[in-house]
């Protein structure tokens, strides 16, 4: 049975939630039931992991994967990979990754400095992002196993510890990181995509200010690209808000310093059999309005009302979203959109292919 199960995976669900499968049918969900007795379920077939976790009610952030001993004995890192059920691959950040990597060795050997440049940027950002994600749902894990074991574990219940912090730094890096990746996009977009439509007055576009400014604002191209730029960059488009969340923490509200409501909340998440503990971080709905209201100085009215609209907390679920279920779905939107820009590269993605042409001193062949 073992030499039917290619790794061992370590699944990242909602809410700090983890699914171990060994090299086994048995797939353990980690921490134990709110019950206290111990959550799985079987699966039949190694292939079979992901729809079966769907099917039990539990969304897949992303996947450790553990395959060879050093990275049990962590001599090495385990392959990590965000995971999409709605995409068209499931792993989209991942060939994300390696079309921009791609791009970039064509590029080079073409001698396109600037194409090879951004290409690998791209390629590391994603990489970057989807690590930031790991991270969170790291620290989502840490805060759910501090809280966990609790007999009063209750729906709704706020609480505060060391790993609340932790949690939203991870949520400010993860939007920093992965504005910076939007913006080698669009740097991108106005070099290769709509380079033509650029006025040769227009300055060097390095953000996506510069190409909405002198590209989508000022353009009007049949090109279904070119129409999903403009819409998901303007009022209610996903990377518009997405900025307006990185503006926030960065020149507003950082996330970790609105001590006052600085909180995580439990939840519980029903599956058959039972429910299982989870927690939320919550972030604002309105991040857009909270940044307008401090630059006008009408937040500063009331100083309770501050320290509330920092992170946009009221009394009710639907007045806040969860931070690492919006990374999550951030990540995999910038990585579809990616990869749709990839394929208007003006040079064919081509995989590196290590010879004596590119190899420098002797090679050395470990076997596993």
């Amino acid at each position: 049975m073992k030499n039917d199960w290619l790794s061992c995976r370590v699944v990242h669900s909602i809410g700090g939630i983890r699914l171990i499968n060994e090299y086994e049918p048995i797939v353990k969900i980690h921490p134990h039931a709110i019950s206290g007795k111990s959550a799985s379920f079987n699966i039949p077939t190694y292939h079979s992991l992901f729809l079966r976790i769907e099917e039990v009610g539990l969304p897949i952030i992303g996947v450790n994967f553990y395959t060879y001993s050093d990275q049990f004995d962590g001599k090495e890192l385990p392959e990590w990979r965000s995971h999409y059920k709605t995409s068209k691959t499931v792993w989209c950040n991942e060939d994300s990754i390696q079309i921009w990597s791609n791009i970039g060795t064509s590029a080079h050997n073409s001698k396109n400095g600037k194409l090879w440049d951004l290409g690998s940027r791209i390629s590391q950002q994603l990489r970057i992002c989807s690590w930031r994600l790991k991270e969170l749902s790291e620290s989502y894990h840490s805060q759910l196993i501090s809280v966990a074991g609790n007999a009063e574990f209750g729906e709704e219940q706020r609480f505060m510890n060391g790993f609340t912090w932790l949690c939203y730094i991870n949520i400010q890096s993860f939007l920093v990181d992965v504005c910076i990746l939007r913006d080698y996009l669009s740097e991108y977009a106005a070099s290769f995509v709509f380079h033509a439509e650029i006025d040769d007055t227009s300055p060097n576009i390095t953000a996506i200010s510069g190409l909405i400014k002198h590209v989508l604002k000022k353009k009007t191209l049949d090109d279904p690209l070119f129409s999903e730029l403009n819409q998901i960059t303007s009022d209610n488009g996903w990377l518009r808000k997405l900025g307006a969340y990185r503006d926030l923490v960065v020149h507003s509200a950082p996330l970790a310093r609105a001590e006052k409501k600085l909180f995580a909340i439990r939840k519980t998440i029903k599956i058959p059999g039972g429910e299982i503990p989870s927690i939320c971080c919550p972030m604002p709905k309105n991040p857009k309005e909270i940044s307008a209201s401090r630059a006008n100085g009408s937040m500063f009215a009331d100083f309770d009302e501050q320290f509330s609209k920092y992170v946009g907390i009221g009394d009710k679920c639907d007045e806040h979203i969860d931070g690492l279920e919006y990374c999550h779905q951030i990540l995999g939107q910038i990585s579809d959109l990616s990869y749709k820009l990839a394929l208007k590269s003006p040079v064919e993605p081509k995989i590196m292919v290590f010879d004596h042409t590119n190899i420098i001193g002797d090679v050395k062949i470990t076997y596993r």
